[in-house]
């Protein structure tokens, strides 16, 4: 993760210059779905859609380029739903009425470019990556009450998980009055999350996800 983060840094503080006074900091919450995709090749396909929301700070530094920043934050993200009946079929487990439940931590690492559409609105065009941390992934059955800690290998190697994830996204954000912010964004997972045994990497996993959000600007 240090790797990661030095060259980012770095380059923040270059780019930035003296437009650091200009910093903008808002709270943001809002609705999210995230669909997960499993692929076993040329056997297997099937989705995990689970709906659920986010809370978070962003964190804006303008750059020297007009109109440019950089955008970054810390976003907790919950998503949930119950009958998610993928395991069962992917695992061998028999398991029914499951609730399949997701966390995560969330730090943005995005450029923007900020429109001034009026003196009372702006549009935000947004872009780059998304660093992910899985917090806890569970499947609970609720016939039985029986929880599977999925990044533990609990329900089986074969749907183990990878905690960390690179998303790619963007979207758009609209500014009002400086002081509420509306936005949209889409994000792809890169990396392929499977971490169990299953042979030769047949089986892929990659998330995505949608989110909806509102914020307040200070």
């Amino acid at each position: 993760m240090r790797k990661v983060f030095i060259p980012v840094l770095a380059t923040l503080m270059m780019l930035a210059g003296t437009s650091m006074s200009a910093q903008n900091l808002s709270i943001e919450a809002g609705f999210g779905m995230s669909n997960t995709n499993f692929n076993v090749a040329n056997f297997y396909k099937a989705n995990a859609d689970l709906f659920g929301g986010t809370v978070g700070l962003n964190y804006r530094v303008p750059l020297a380029v007009e109109g440019l920043g950089f955008d970054t934050g810390l976003i907790f993200a919950y998503f949930t739903k119950s009958g998610v009946d993928v395991f069962a079929k992917i695992s061998g487990e028999a398991l029914s009425n499951v609730a399949f439940t997701e966390e995560y931590l969330q730090v943005p690492l995005n450029l923007d470019f900020r429109i001034p559409m009026s003196d009372d609105l702006s549009l935000m065009i947004l872009a780059g990556p998304t660093l992910d941390l899985g917090l806890s992934s569970t499947v609970k059955e609720k016939s039985s009450g029986m929880r599977y800690r999925i990044y533990d290998g609990m329900l089986s190697d074969f749907t183990k998980y990878r905690r960390f994830d690179v998303l790619i996204g963007g979207g758009l954000a609209f500014d009002v009055m400086d002081a509420v912010r509306f936005s949209v964004r889409y994000d792809y997972g890169l990396v392929n999350r499977n971490g169990g045994n299953f042979t030769g990497g047949v089986l892929k996993i990659h998330r995505s996800q949608l989110k909806l959000g509102v914020g307040f600007l200070f």
